[in-house]
């Protein structure tokens, strides 16, 4: 006949221990309560590189191209869009080294970063007629192309939801590049070359996920439509992980797209393939 206000006594006990152990929302730090069914490789999270304020990377890309190449009109029979493989005969796979710094801001929550994607250089030889400069070249014709490829990026982190980090921003990608062609002209053998140098700029977004407190997955999108004086697409995914709080090493895909109709050399070039590398953190 006792038990029940035994029992009720119990509630006020049993309210506050709930307050104190139920989930708080999903922009609240993780709890062993709300966390106990994951895999036990999140438990650790956040991850080890997290609070850190300067990333120095370095590593290398290996990539895979192709596209085309425009200057001038067409002359005679030969044809003037010149599709790297397919009409100059071109190697259009290359290794560079490539590397960036970032510097966060914690008290506005930016992530500032000046990158070099790298520099490629695609070259073979043909024996078909092609136009280029308004010239046609015959024989036997070689050419090359030099594309280096710089970034920067500014980034606000938008909202921490548990493991998941999602950053929106803008930047600009700035593309050096150089055609030269080799072939006869006239019965003679010249040689002619031209530049571009493109700046565009781009609107970005990133996300991190931490699974635990050595492993992170890592992606970000960024891009922007010019009409014909610029368009760009770049898109990277990788995965990295982290020794300690001040070393860590990644492995990752990258595909970049960058066309242009305005300039005396028109360019439409896709670049993709696997980078690698380490970044120390301070």
């Amino acid at each position: 006949m006792y038990r029940w206000p035994l029992l009720l006594l119990t509630i006020p006990a049993a309210v506050a221990l709930a307050d104190e152990n139920d989930r708080q929302g999903l922009l609240t730090a993780p709890t062993w309560s709300s966390i106990n069914a994951l895999p036990a490789q999140l438990l650790d999270s956040p991850n080890a590189g997290d609070d850190t304020f300067v990333k120095i990377r370095a590593g290398g890309m290996f990539v895979f191209g192709e596209g085309e190449i425009t200057s001038g009109d067409e002359i005679g029979g030969s044809t003037n869009v010149l599709d790297l493989e397919d009409t100059l005969g071109q190697d259009t796979d290359d290794f560079s080294p490539i590397g960036s710094v970032a510097v966060a801001i914690p008290v506005v929550d930016l992530l500032i970063e000046a990158g070099y994607v790298g520099s490629y250089t695609f070259d073979g030889s043909t024996t078909n007629s092609v136009s280029f400069d308004d010239q046609e070249f015959t024989g036997t014709v070689t050419s090359s192309e030099d594309l280096s490829i710089f970034e920067a990026n500014i980034m606000y982190e938008l909202a921490e939801v548990k493991f998941v980090t999602i950053y929106i921003g803008g930047g600009v990608r700035l593309i050096d590049a150089e055609a030269e062609i080799t072939g006869e002209v006239m019965g003679s053998t010249q040689t002619e070359s031209e530049d571009l140098f493109l700046p565009i700029p781009v609107a970005a977004v990133g996300a991190n996920l931490d699974l635990g407190s050595n492993v992170a997955i890592r992606g970000k999108l960024a891009g922007l439509y010019l009409g014909d004086y610029g368009t760009v697409i770049d898109a990277s995914a990788e995965i990295g992980y982290d020794f300690n709080r001040f070393f860590g090493i990644f492995v990752g895909y990258r595909l970049m797209n960058v066309e242009s109709d305005e300039f005396d050399l028109e360019i439409d070039a896709t670049l993709q393939g696997i980078y690698a590398g380490a970044e120390v953190r301070f």
